[in-house]
């Protein structure tokens, strides 16, 4: 998605990669680069019984954190960013659990907004824009990253540092390099941190959910010791983008927690949304996606809205849970839902370790 003004070309990019691979065979090709070194086997959870889910003092005792990205009206400052989510929140009538943010690599890490979210309660989740895998396992970034873990380290709670998201798309997968380089550079940028003694960072894992269907996505998995929770992306694009078929959450979804459901992680939805067709058609989708969330997937403990207006294919898509009065009431029975109103195992504002 087109997230911020330093951002917006990387993920106009990915989105585009992930929608050309949903409605054309050519793409899922593409995403497969069968030129690139590839690991023998993708890693494959355990099946049979559910395991138990590995301690993470994020994950609720019951129900969905429910998160949203809010764009703001009035800039990519602070102040700008502060006050969309704010305003959002007043719109759904409840405090998020979860509030996404956007960084490029070269910028700082958000800290003075990261410490707003949590002194209101909010877990920050920061989505950070991905290095090249040949320059991370190079060394020449080892000092940025170190300063970034140290900024991290200094936050008074717990952080979701939701690193390279869709690694798995066209473009993004040129800089992630192959599955096995993306692997190897996921753990570098994992042992800088934890050199660094930032245990208050929880690592988010989040391809694109297309890549799934494909078995692609899986062989990006950096291992369990270097993972806290595994997460996906996925959105409803018609009927704005002609010739995809409408599809509900569990038409996209399915492939992903399939895979991921045996996993001994929790599960995050780190991108969802739906655009407006047919009069309620919208808020018909929310209220079923909060269904199929309920009864479907029990292993997702997370789910973050992508709340923004976005251009792309010379197309507007209006993500706005205010896109109209229908979908904003369904948005909001959906956040007044006591499965969505969980909060995490510990509050969110001291510090405790990522694993």
């Amino acid at each position: 998605m087109c997230l911020s003004s330093h951002a917006s070309r990387w993920r106009v990019l990915a989105v585009t990669a992930v929608i050309v691979a949903a409605v054309t065979a050519l793409a899922v090709l593409l995403l497969a680069r069968p030129g690139q070194q590839q690991p023998s086997a993708a890693y494959r959870p355990p099946t049979g019984p559910l395991p138990p889910l590995q301690p993470d003092a994020l994950i609720p005792a019951a129900g969905i954190l429910l998160g949203a990205w809010v764009k703001p009206t009035s800039g990519f400052t602070d102040s700008g960013q502060e006050a969309g989510i704010v305003a959002f929140e007043h719109a759904i009538g409840r405090k998020l659990a979860i509030s996404s943010l956007y960084l490029s690599w070269n910028e700082p890490m958000p800290v003075a907004l990261a410490r707003w979210d949590l002194r209101g309660g909010r877990i920050p989740m920061i989505s950070w824009t991905g290095e090249s895998s040949a320059r991370l396992l190079a060394g020449t970034s080892d000092s940025w990253v170190r300063a970034q873990a140290l900024a991290l380290k200094s936050l008074p709670g717990p952080v979701l540092l939701r690193y390279f998201p869709e690694m798995n798309n066209g473009y993004e997968a040129r800089l992630a390099g192959s599955p096995a380089q993306f692997v190897a550079a996921w753990r570098h940028l994992h042992e800088i941190f934890a050199s660094a003694g930032a245990a208050n960072v929880h690592w988010v894992w989040n391809p694109s959910g297309v890549g799934f269907a494909t078995g692609f996505a899986q062989r990006f998995y950096p291992g369990d010791a270097y993972v806290n929770w595994i997460g996906a992306d996925g959105y409803n694009w018609a009927p704005r983008l002609p010739g995809v078929a409408w599809r509900s959450f569990s038409d996209i979804f399915s492939a992903f927690y399939r895979w991921a459901e045996h996993a001994a992680k929790p599960l995050l939805i780190g991108e969802f949304g739906a655009v407006e067709g047919r009069p309620d058609a919208k808020a018909a989708w929310l209220r079923q996606a909060g269904k199929e969330l309920r009864t479907q997937f029990p292993r997702i403990k997370a789910v973050v809205y992508f709340n923004s207006i976005h251009e792309n294919f010379g197309y507007q898509f209006d993500w706005k849970v205010t896109s109209s009065s229908s979908a904003l009431a369904a948005f909001r029975a959906l956040a007044r839902d006591p499965y969505f109103t969980a909060h995490p195992a510990e509050p969110a504002h001291p510090a405790h370790p990522a694993n």
